[in-house]
């Protein structure tokens, strides 16, 4: 499966109208920003054995990929939410290395898409 759905971008792009480009360049700006330190959040609940922030950071970095269209990392976030919800996280260091490779994915193909081969 791919990382990205662009069809999502490609739509929020036609909403924004003669703006659409310069907004979609923004909303994919501020995820490459912000992701790090969702991440981070995600790493260090996870070594503290916090089960709530656990949850809630992936929660927030499920809605932050989902608004822009990484569905592969979008479904691993989920499941690590709800593994955190039944504090269950056999293998959970496991399940937060594949939520890392699969943020380097989602970046490579945003880069991509911003260097032209999408906007």
């Amino acid at each position: 499966m791919e990382p990205m759905n662009f069809s999502i971008l490609d739509e929020f792009k036609e909403l924004m109208g003669d703006d659409g480009e310069a907004e979609v360049r923004e909303l994919i700006n501020l995820y490459l920003e912000d992701s790090p330190c969702q991440l981070t959040s995600i790493k260090t609940a996870m070594a503290a054995g916090d089960w709530e922030v656990l949850g809630r950071a992936a929660h927030s970095f499920k809605s932050s990929c989902g608004n822009i269209g990484a569905v592969v990392l979008q479904e691993l976030c989920l499941e690590l939410e709800q593994r955190a919800a039944a504090q269950n996280l056999d293998d959970g260091e496991g399940l937060v290395s594949q939520v890392d490779a699969a943020f380097v994915d989602v970046k490579q193909a945003l880069n991509a898409y911003l260097n032209g081969q999408g906007l």
